[in-house]
């Protein structure tokens, strides 16, 4: 079988890793990626080690069913720098990129060895169309690929959205990656206004801190909340939110909606031995960043905040379940009420993360604001930038954007395709960003909702359906449901 994956990233290298986990079956494997590299993506570029994943080393890996499948390579080849890697070590997210890479450099070979084929084409596939003989993918460059049997998009995610209109402003990134290359230039003593305040924003400000910033660095979202601090508390056995459990109450009743959702946490929440209430006090705007990652940092070396394993537990377990049983207009209605905050709780920041943004708050060089309500430019020379906020008018030299949306994003190096699938009926989008693909599938819906046998879709892109995949236990299993297919036609 003649396999086409369009993207290169952390989905790509899943999915060759899930077709290859038993044997090597009977394949040639096309992947256009115009990156240098199959393997880092977006998510894993080499940059600055201030960029750490915020899951620990142990359960970090592209297969599934082996967690410590990162963290025994990365002690293999030596630990980092010197320093052995721990087990709850949060190491660097170019240290994934390389050892992504490897692992498709493995594969590759492995195929190779057996006289099959992984080539890699450096270019972005514009157009794609399906014939009797199978897919014809056009690239970027002018090349034409054909007779491909089955395709996957794994084409990644999406960068910042400039909610603004600033890209042409001078002082103005509308996206700090990679951290090395797009911020190493700022003036040490410019007042730089950080547009969100996620991990990405965490990030931002971490990277100038490192690289000797002496100016202030005001962090500016809607809700104003950094991530919460990763505690060193584990989450017990699941009772309520468990797969087999949520399998169950669905059976029972099959719609999810978010009363119902809230209340099964507050269950297992409470089985666990503290409260929703708990959770959600950690999303309430008003505590000053300084007081709260000081707070927030001893209840996490304490092992407190139990909330916050379950909460993590429970989505990897049963996201998709859940997802799945809510009707559209509770999906929606959780995406503008509750998934901002939900995010903050889900996604927390390493407690080495946390000490320095506290550090840097502490000393009034770092500020987090809230109510953003619009950003315009200045007179020139200064300030370059005004950012109307609940705190009153800031003025900024430098204004870096970490905004992301809530629904699926499509990448930019995407966009010439997924536009040109729908005109073309093949694919359609989701209401709620992305493309519509089927839910046990993952196989590309057409216009008409009819499923395409031989066109699916990995990650970000199909996010409309199944809401979280960002993890990257998460998309290895979705890339296993695609290769069990895959693989009984090969």
């Amino acid at each position: 079988m003649k396999l086409g994956i369009i993207g290169g990233g952390g989905a790509a290298v899943a999915l060759l890793a899930a077709l290859t986990r038993d044997r090597l079956p009977d394949l040639d494997v096309t992947v256009f990626e115009p990156a240098k590299n199959v393997g880092p993506g977006r998510a894993y570029l080499p940059d600055s080690d201030v960029a750490l994943l915020n899951v620990s080393a142990e359960r970090m890996s592209v297969l599934p069913d082996t967690p410590g499948h990162f963290l025994r390579w990365v002690q293999e080849r030596g630990g980092l720098q010197g320093r052995a890697a721990s087990p709850t070590a949060f190491l660097p997210r170019r240290l994934f990129g390389e050892y992504l890479a490897e692992v498709a450099t493995g594969i590759t070979d492995q195929l190779a060895g057996r006289g099959r084929s992984v080539r890699t084409v450096g270019s972005s596939v514009t157009r794609l169309r399906e014939g009797p003989a199978g897919f014809h993918a056009f690239t970027e460059d002018g090349r034409r690929f054909g007779d491909l049997d089955r395709v996957v998009l794994c084409v990644g995610t999406g960068g910042p959205v400039d909610v603004y209109r600033l890209t042409r402003s001078p002082g103005y990134v509308n996206d700090p990656y990679p951290l090395n290359a797009r911020l190493a230039a700022v003036p040490p003593k410019a007042h730089v206004l950080v547009l969100g305040t996620g991990l990405t924003a965490v990030d931002t400000v971490l990277f100038l801190l490192e690289n000797g910033h002496r100016g202030r660095v005001t962090m500016a979202s809607r809700n104003g909340l950094l991530p919460t601090v990763r505690t060193v508390a584990t989450a017990p056995e699941l009772r309520y939110l468990s797969r087999t459990a949520v399998h169950v109450a669905l059976t029972a009743d099959p719609v999810m909606t978010g009363e119902r959702l809230l209340a099964l946490l507050d269950r297992e929440l409470q089985e666990a031995g503290t409260s929703l209430d708990r959770a959600c006090a950690e999303v309430t705007p008003g505590e000053s960043a300084a007081r709260r990652l000081r707070r927030q940092l001893g209840q996490a070396r304490d092992g407190g905040a139990l909330w916050q394993p379950v909460i993590i537990q429970a989505m990897h377990e049963s996201v998709e379940l859940i997802w799945h049983a809510m009707p559209d207009a509770e999906r929606r209605r959780f995406l503008t009420r509750w998934h901002r905050k939900f995010i903050t709780l889900l996604s927390p920041m390493p407690q080495e993360s946390a000490i320095r943004l506290q550090a840097a708050a502490g000393a009034g060089q770092l500020q987090v604001v809230r109510g953003v309500r619009g950003i315009r430019s200045g007179v020139l020379p200064r300030p370059a930038f005004l950012a109307p906020t609940s705190v009153g008018e800031i003025e900024a030299d430098i204004v870096v954007n970490t905004t992301r949306p809530a629904a699926a994003a499509i990448p930019d190096t995407a966009t010439s395709l997924i536009e040109d699938l729908v005109e073309a009926g093949v694919a359609r989008r989701h209401a709620l960003g992305g493309l519509d693909v089927a839910r046990y599938t993952n196989r590309v819906l057409a216009a008409d909702g009819s499923e395409n046998r031989n066109l699916f879709a990995l990650g970000q892109l199909t996010a409309g359906t199944h809401y979280y995949t960002s993890s990257m236990l998460i998309i290895g299993r979705q890339a296993r449901i695609v290769a069990d297919q895959l693989l009984r036609h090969c």
